[in-house]
Parts: C-alpha cells; sequence; structure tokens
C-alpha cells in the first residue's frame, strides 16, 4: 500500500474548512499562534515531568576481579534494581535454595515396632515349645517364617541370643526411623541441601539431610549394627540383618508436586530489585570484587547523587536545562524531518494535533512501564505510534515517528540500546504490516508480523547477552502481549481518530471502493453512463498512481465518486442520454453552462450529506479545476459577440487539483471522455488528442499546485495513452455479424 495523502493536510489550502467545532478550533489556534512551537514545549515540559535528569555518577574504584584492600560499608539504604540476567539468575537461585519436600509415612510405620514383637514372641513361643524336638522346632520357625529359611534360624532357640536381638533390633529399628528413611534421594543428590522440608500431619519441620538414609544404604548400615551387636558371630550377624531389614521401610516420601510448586513460589517472589540498609557490608577486605557488588556500588552512587540533588537547587535547576536542550534537539530535528519530507502534517494545524496526541500517548505509556517493577520494558508501545501514524499519514511520515519513538528510549530513559533497535525493529514490522492490510478483519497479521519480529530481535541479542531460555520465554512474552495491546487498541482508536481529526485511512478507502455502496448503486441505476465512466477513470489513475507516488487507492475512491453530482440531473450530461433527445439543444449556452457546472456544486452537498471523508470532497470539487467549458463558450460565442460574453462565466468553479491524486482525475476524466468522443479511435488519434488535453491543463496552470513534476506528467500521459489505446483498440468483425448487419463493423475483440 502506497503512501497516503491524509485528508486533513491535503485540505491546508482550501478556502472554507470543514465543519466540526474541534476542526475549526484547531484551525483558529493553528493560525492565531505558532502551534508547533506550542507542541514543542509541550512535549519538552512532559518529558522532563515524567523522565526527570540524574547527574552521571563517578566511576567506580573497583573492577569485576579485584582484590579489595578495605571494607565498604552502605552509609544509608537504597533500592537496587535488577538487569533481566540478574533476575534470572536470582530466580533460578531461589528456585535451587528451596529444599526438597518429603512428607513422613506414618501409616506405613506405626505398626514396625509392634510386629517386631510380635515377632519375637511367636518365635518365642515355637522355641520353647516343649515335647519337640530341636530339628522341628527348627522346621517350624522355617515354616513360621519363610523369608529366613535360609538363615541360621536355629540361633533363635538360645534364649539369650533371641533376648540379645530383639532389643537391639528394636533400637536399631527406632534410630533409622527416627533419623528417617527416604524413598527417593535423587533430589538431594544434584545439590547438598543442609535440610529437607518434613511435612507430618499438617505440620512441616526441617530435617537435617546429615541425618536421612537412603533406602539404598540400609545393607550397609543394618550390617554395620549386625556386626556391632553380634561382633565374631557370623551366623547371628546374618540372622540380625534378614530380620531387622525386613521390618523397615521407608518413612519419608519424597513429593515431586510440592517441591516443584515452592520453587515457582519461590520464583515469583523474586522482585526486580533488592534493599540494601545502612551500615551493611557490600564488600569483603581482601575479597575479590564481583560483577553483583559492582552493580551494587553503582546503585549506591547513583542514589548518592540523587541525595546531593535533592539538596542542590543549582545542580537540579542545570541538569534540567542540559536535558531539556537534548530534548529540544530531537524534536528540533523531527520538526525538520517533517518540514522537509512531509510538510503537510507541519502546516496542517489537525495533522500536527493528532501526531501530537499519538507521541504524548506514547510518552506517558512508557512512563508509566518504566515505573512500575512488575512490568517489563518490552511492553513499551513504540508499535503503537508505528501503527497510527502508518494509518493517517502514511509510510514515510510513519518511519520518521518511529524513528523519533525509538531514539526517546535513548534520550529519556537508562535502557540499553538493544531496547531501540527492538523497537525500530518492531515498528518496521509494524508499518509493512498494516501498509499491506486490506481490511480491518485480518488485522491479527499485524499482530504476527510484530510478534515475529520482537522474538527474533530478542533472540539475537539474548544469545550474545547469555539470556537463559526462561528469561527468552519470559521477554518473549511480554513483547508478544504488547504486539496483540497495540494492535486491539489501534483497531479500536483509528475509527475514532478519523472522526476527531478528519483522517481518512486506507482501511475507510477500501469500505469505500466498494461498488455496492448505495450511493454507487444510484449511479449504476439513475446514470449508468456517469458510473461506467467513473470506473474507467478510477482504473486509470490507479494504474498509474504508484509511478509517481500517489495513492492508487485513493485515486481510485476519488474517481469513483468525483461524478455524483450528476445524479440531481443526470439527463443533461452526454453519457446518460441514450436514445433521448439532447436537452442542451433547447437551452441557451450560459444556462447549459450553469447546469454542467452545478453537478460540482451537487456533488459536495450530497458527499458531505453522505459523510463521505474530505478526500472524496476534494476530488469532486477539483477535478475539473477551474478549466473552462470550452464547447459552451465557443457557442456562446457564436450567439454573441466576445465582449458580451465572459469567459468566467463559463468556468467551473474549482480549486485546482492541490494533491496529486486529484491532478491524476482530472487528467484521467478529461484524457477518457474525449478518446470516448472519437468516432474512430486509432492510436495516433488517442495519442494526439491526450497529449492536446495534458498540454492545455498545463499552459492553463491547472497542475501548479498538485507537486506534479514534468517527469511525472510525462509518464502519466504515456501511461493513459498505453491503457487507453488498450481499452478503444481496434475489434475486428466477425462474418456472421457482417451478414446480420448488412456488411457493418463488427464487435470483435
Amino acid at each position: 500500500m502506497s503512501d497516503r495523502v491524509p485528508s486533513v493536510a491535503a485540505r491546508a489550502q482550501h478556502p472554507e474548512p470543514r465543519p466540526g467545532g474541534a476542526f475549526t478550533t484547531l484551525r483558529r489556534v493553528g493560525r492565531g499562534v505558532r502551534l508547533p512551537a506550542l507542541y514543542l514545549c509541550l512535549f519538552l515540559a512532559l518529558s522532563l515531568i515524567l523522565f526527570p535528569p540524574v547527574q552521571k555518577t563517578k566511576s567506580i574504584p573497583f573492577k569485576e576481579g579485584d582484590v579489595a584492600e578495605v571494607d565498604v560499608v552502605a552509609p544509608f539504604s537504597f533500592v537496587v534494581p535488577l538487569g533481566d540476567h540478574d533476575v534470572e539468575m536470582t530466580r533460578a537461585q531461589a528456585a535451587v535454595d528451596v529444599p526438597p519436600v518429603y512428607v513422613r509415612s506414618d501409616v506405613a510405620t506405626a505398626h514396625l515396632s509392634e510386629d517386631l514383637r510380635s515377632f519375637f514372641d511367636r518365635v518365642g513361643q515355637i522355641a520353647s515349645r516343649e515335647g519337640v524336638s530341636m530339628s522341628e522346632r527348627v522346621s517350624l520357625l522355617k515354616q513360621y517364617a519363610p523369608d529366613l529359611k535360609r538363615e541360621p534360624v536355629e540361633l533363635f532357640l538360645d534364649p539369650g541370643i533371641r533376648a540379645k536381638m530383639l532389643k537391639e533390633s528394636l533400637r536399631v529399628q527406632q534410630s533409622f526411623l527416627d533419623r528417617g528413611i527416604v524413598n527417593d534421594a535423587t533430589a538431594l543428590r544434584h545439590r547438598d541441601y543442609p535440610r529437607i522440608t518434613v511435612l507430618a500431619q499438617g505440620e512441616e519441620s526441617l530435617l537435617p539431610t546429615s541425618l536421612l538414609i537412603d533406602q539404598s544404604e540400609l545393607e550397609p548400615l543394618v550390617t554395620a549394627e549386625a556386626r556391632r551387636a553380634f561382633p565374631g558371630n557370623g551366623k547371628a550377624e546374618r540372622l540380625f540383618y534378614a530380620v531387622v531389614r525386613s521390618h523397615l521401610v521407608p518413612n519419608l516420601a519424597y513429593d515431586a508436586d510440592g517441591t516443584r510448586e515452592r520453587r515457582e513460589e519461590a520464583m515469583r517472589k523474586v522482585g526486580r530489585s533488592f534493599t540494601v540498609t545502612k551500615n551493611e557490608r557490600i564488600v569483603v577486605k581482601h575479597d575479590k570484587v564481583t560483577r553483583s557488588q559492582i552493580a551494587v556500588l553503582e546503585t549506591m552512587e547513583d542514589k548518592r547523587v540523587e541525595m546531593q540533588l535533592a539538596t542542590s537547587y543549582g545542580k537540579r535547576l542545570w541538569l534540567y536545562f542540559g536535558k531539556g536542550l537534548r530534548v529540544a534537539v530531537l524534536l528540533l530535528l523531527l520538526g525538520l524531518a517533517l518540514r522537509r519530507f512531509q510538510p503537510r502534517i507541519v502546516a496542517e494545524p489537525v495533522a500536527l494535533s493528532l501526531a501530537f496526541l499519538v507521541l504524548t500517548i506514547y510518552l506517558v505509556l512508557t512512563a508509566v512501564v518504566l515505573r512500575m517493577s512488575a512490568l517489563d520494558p518490552h511492553l513499551i508501545p513504540v508499535v503503537f505510534v508505528s501503527l497510527v501514524a502508518t494509518s493517517c499519514f502514511g509510510v514515510g511520515a510513519a518511519a520518521i515517528l518511529t524513528l523519533f519513538a525509538a531514539l526517546l528510549l535513548v534520550t529519556h530513559t537508562n535502557l540499553p540500546a538493544s531496547y531501540a533497535f527492538l523497537a525500530i525493529l518492531a515498528g518496521t514490522a509494524a508499518m509493512i504490516s498494516i501498509a499491506h492490510l486490506r481490511e480491518r478483519r485480518h488485522f491479527y497479521t499485524i499482530f504476527l508480523y510484530v510478534s515475529a519480529a520482537y522474538v527474533v530481535g530478542i533472540a539475537g541479542f539474548g544469545i550474545t547477552e547469555g539470556i537463559s531460555l526462561r528469561g527468552f520465554v519470559s521477554s518473549s512474552a511480554f513483547a508478544v502481549a504488547n504486539a496483540l495491546g497495540c494492535t486491539l487498541v489501534v483497531m479500536f482508536l483509528l475509527p475514532i481518530f478519523e472522526s476527531l481529526f478528519g483522517v481518512t485511512t486506507n482501511f475507510t478507502l477500501m469500505e469505500l471502493s466498494d461498488l455496492n455502496r448505495p450511493l454507487l448503486r444510484r449511479l449504476v441505476l439513475e446514470a449508468p453512463g456517469t458510473y461506467h465512466h467513473s470506473l474507467m477513470v478510477g482504473n486509470l489513475v490507479e494504474g498509474v498512481a504508484a509511478q509517481v507516488g500517489a495513492n492508487g487507492l485513493q485515486a481510485r475512491v476519488g474517481a469513483y465518486y468525483h461524478d455524483i453530482g450528476k445524479l440531481a440531473k443526470p439527463e443533461y450530461f452526454f453519457e446518460n442520454k441514450g436514445d433521448r433527445d439532447n436537452k442542451h439543444e433547447k437551452l441557451a449556452p450560459s444556462m447549459s453552462a450553469l447546469i454542467l457546472g452545478s453537478h460540482v456544486k451537487d456533488g459536495i452537498e450530497l458527499a458531505r450529506r453522505e459523510k463521505l471523508p474530505g478526500i472524496v470532497v476534494d476530488a469532486i470539487q477539483e477535478h475539473h479545476g477551474t478549466t473552462v467549458m470550452a464547447f459552451f463558450y465557443q457557442k456562446a460565442l457564436e450567439y454573441d459577440s466576445r465582449d458580451s460574453v465572459n469567459v468566467d462565466d463559463f468556468r467551473y468553479p474549482g480549486p485546482r487539483p492541490r494533491s496529486k491524486e486529484t491532478a491524476l482525475i482530472m487528467l484521467a476524466d478529461s484524457a477518457e471522455a474525449a478518446v470516448r468522443s472519437l468516432k474512430d479511435p486509432t492510436p495516433p488519434r488517442i495519442r494526439a488528442i491526450v497529449q492536446r488535453i495534458f498540454e492545455a491543463r498545463m499552459n492553463d496552470g491547472e497542475l501548479d499546485d498538485c507537486r506534479l513534476t514534468l517527469l511525472d506528467i510525462a509518464v502519466i500521459r504515456e501511461t493513459f495513452i498505453q491503457l487507453l489505446t488498450g481499452i478503444f483498440h481496434a475489434r475486428v468483425p466477425y462474418p456472421s455479424q457482417e451478414s446480420i448487419e448488412g456488411g457493418g463493423p463488427g464487435g470483435g475483440p
């Protein structure tokens, strides 16, 4: 989609402004005061209020890796902001610092000691049974405890060993359960946690990891206890191990979900800053200085300077003067760029007011994003500026305003330069996407373009800065949210801006180009010749507009509606006459000229009644300029002397075309009508009449105000000749038509 000329700019020189309270008031203010200077001062003041200046701090006497020769203690309390990388590192550290969570299972271990006592009671009963031989008792013991078939269960027959084994088993069992037997020690192997969190019956406690027993470590521990209880007795050791091991189960179960939830909560609680209190030691003597300590020292120096400025009004005023000068220079560059490349924005108060409003909204939202620690700088809405500027002023103006918005991040904030680059990247994607958008309902393409630009830019800088995957995802999520928010807000605000500021966007132009709109349907039914002529003019102007830097869509829409005034008296225009008599044969030339000229006035009234945008009104009142109705003027001269005929009575009211688009409509309107009037439109005749029309318009000065160069006019002329020659090409008659029409000309292709 080519650069558009907003209606507010195209009407900068109109003798009569469009009606409307806000519009008229702004025009009056623009004429009464220097509106650009006023807006410059307002923007400068708002910049200093929202982004107060700060003095450059002294350099820190340490570098990362230096060995500190003295202790550095904070002389006052201050808050240290964290960068994206530091935030990610702090969040990761916070997650790691959360100890694993285990749940104590009392249900599984409540009866272990009782089961052990019951086991030895039953063993004692079998071992003490009278009237049964030793071998039979051993057999009964193995039947009772099949897991001990391979163990020396005959030792249970000795009351002393049995009693000692019961006592030691209960001791070991209770000791191990008190220490805690964990079912899964994987989480403990990732890091040397000093403690774990234990949940039991709704209560929470911390348990030292040095006491914990992994169930995979039970075998050596129980074996050691067996050797300690029965030194030198291998069979007793084996039996003791088998009995104790069968009565031990893990009583601490790892809670993976609980651990993950606590770690996520710890990460969420990590802020983007932390507080250093007064007299807190920042750097320890003889220790190496770390990067995080350097950041703390730099923040302390910033705070010190801020405290000094709070008590020194002279320094503060000097700083405000310096920053004001810097911002003023940037605003001056913006004004010069607009005046050089988009002069109509500066010249037209309403267009300038819209640009000022957009930049002010952007400035305020940027300040809000940066002042709220919960928000990410990737939410700065530079895309808002790009989308509104492209829709209302065109790509050229949008590029200037987007660059200005990106440079504001350099002059107004302490953000890294990468954010300014991201702003330009995302703004460019926004301009490209909305410039090619033809319907409002396809706005999601803007969101996709801008989101992709943000993600690619964040990835490009993140790789070099060592950003973590979590940091990349977080920054990208904020950027995508920014893209979506700006797209939705702009789609909502554009109709409001169009209504308040008289701006016509390409979305409105596309809606007006629908041939099923009521006004165009009226042309089809009431003035079919005019309707066909308007379509032809629309095709001609759109075919050449891009070659001369005009907005093809705007020119085509203007062409569709430029003759709607003929609906008032369609039968008085030759293209709608049909088989009827020519009504002008019975009228005086002056009356005919009055009727023909009235279609401009009638068209303007109809366009305003139908609430058509200003660029359509421009096309209606400028497409004839101040040209003379030569046919009726010459006819009047035949009846009266030259002295009695005033040529101005036969002129169209004008004004002359003041934009490339209306100039194209004037030339196409005249050329198409002239070529259509030729009885034999051969290529040489078409070229001759088109050249004559172009020369006449140039000699009459009709093209002096439309910014078309001689090269542009030559391109338009040759393109029109090519298109009209193709439209009115010679046709080869069909034999069947010759026989039917008596050898008349055919209607072949």
